[in-house]
């Protein structure tokens, strides 16, 4: 339970700061957008239901798109994401598998499974927003190449974020007498 809380606190956080910040994150002519909120999702605790991850996507989807005016976007990339997180989170779990309610961290399970994980989700989150965006199969070369970099500029920002404000380890108690 404490990691389902831990977990809503920083999606509430990663929410507020796309709102507040990186809400006009978008370069290369719309490229590369920053979605700092798929953090979120990322961090959500490995045990709970496929549906209890489709709920929150959408739920976070649909709120990005009421304050952004983006028209369902981010509803459909958050549901698909959603229902695709059980998946990737078996696709790199280790092999006797993730404890109960456990959230990927770098700590316990190395920079490789959290940025395999960041990046699978990252890149189909965006691949969706792209190819909705574009509504067309002519424009799917162009939704993968987008999603791509995007990939690559929110991944490193979630590094960084994760990095700097994520779990730190515990330090050793000095036994000097200074």
């Amino acid at each position: 339970m404490n990691s389902i809380i831990r977990s809503l606190g920083i999606i509430l956080i990663a929410c507020l700061l796309q709102v507040l910040i990186f809400r006009y994150g978008v370069f290369s002519g719309g490229w590369i957008i920053i979605c700092f909120h798929i953090y979120g999702l990322i961090l959500l605790p490995i045990g709970l239901s496929k549906t209890s991850y489709i709920i929150i996507g959408a739920i976070i989807g649909a709120l990005l798109d009421i304050v952004l005016l983006t028209g369902g976007l981010h509803m459909s990339a958050g549901l698909i994401a959603g229902l695709l997180i059980p998946k990737f989170t078996r696709l790199i779990e280790p092999r006797d598998g993730f404890s109960r309610e456990h959230s990927i961290n770098v700590l316990q399970d190395g920079w490789g499974q959290f940025i395999a994980l960041s990046t699978l989700v990252t890149f189909i989150y965006m691949l969706s927003l792209f190819a909705v965006e574009g509504w067309k199969w002519s424009l799917l070369p162009t939704a993968i190449l987008k999603a791509g970099a995007s990939t690559v500029v929110n991944v490193i920002l979630f590094g960084m974020y994760h990095g700097m404000f994520g779990p730190q380890p515990k330090r050793k108690k000095s036994t000097s007498h200074w």
